[in-house]
């Protein structure tokens, strides 16, 4: 019973972080080399991650040949990715080119050379905190809820998302805002219909997103994003 029980809270972990994740993750781990590709049809996606839960940061870059969802690349035959002048290597788990740090790593820069020596380089945008109000320890399900979060207001380019998940499969909600100036989410009662009633973890990410500043005719973003400290909350009828 415990054994089943893990394997259903570490499903729903799961969930949340691919719900929370960018599309990358939702496609095929399948690879190729990126020396057997046009350079000028790679597209890249670069991703400074901060964990408060877990007080690291995660910063990856990910290349695409033909555009977002096209085959995922691995960096070779001299082709590099630095970030803050650290070499990163390539992870199949996170399906692209991976470090990370212990502590905040609140900006960088990501320096992409590809195999015929053409540099891109990219700073993060400006990563902002966020954080749940002390007073959240309830949501009331047969009602619509506000929940307004600890932080600035949305600035442009900037998102946050929640999402709550409890112990059994599938009886979860997923809220997110990107609405210029906004404090908080409005919970509509069909996106908490799903949700079980008890205990439930709630996790809050705020993202900011842009183009790249740099790159080939593929394109490609840049994002930074912060995981607040999850919140145990009850959600009550």
């Amino acid at each position: 019973m415990k054994r089943a029980t893990t394997q259903k809270w570490n499903s729903i972990i799961k969930t949340a972080i691919a719900l929370f994740s960018i599309p990358f993750l939702l496609v095929s781990c399948e690879k190729e080399n990126s020396e057997d590709v046009n350079q000028d049809k790679i597209y890249t996606d670069y991703e400074l991650f901060y964990d408060k839960n877990e007080d690291k940061t995660v910063v990856v870059a990910r290349f695409k040949f033909g555009g977002p969802t096209g085959t995922n690349l691995e960096l070779t035959n001299g082709a590099t990715v630095t970030f803050n002048g650290d070499a990163m290597t390539y992870n199949g788990f996170y399906v692209g080119h991976v470090k990370e740090y212990a502590g905040k790593i609140s900006s960088g820069t990501f320096n992409y050379k590809d195999v015929d020596g053409t540099e891109f380089i990219n700073a993060t945008p400006t990563l902002d905190s966020v954080a749940f109000q002390p007073s959240f320890d309830t949501i009331v399900k047969s009602q619509a809820n506000t929940f307004t979060w600890l932080g600035s207001p949305l600035a442009a380019n900037q998102s946050v998302g929640i999402f709550i998940g409890s112990w059994v499969w599938g009886q979860d909600a997923l809220f997110y805002q990107n609405q210029l100036g906004a404090t908080n989410i409005i919970m509509g009662v069909n996106g908490l219909s799903s949700l079980s009633l008890g205990t439930s973890t709630v996790y809050m990410d705020r993202t900011n997103e842009t183009n790249v500043s740099q790159g080939t005719s593929e394109g490609g973003k840049i994002r930074s994003k912060y995981r607040a400290l999850n919140k145990v909350i009850q959600v009550v009828p």
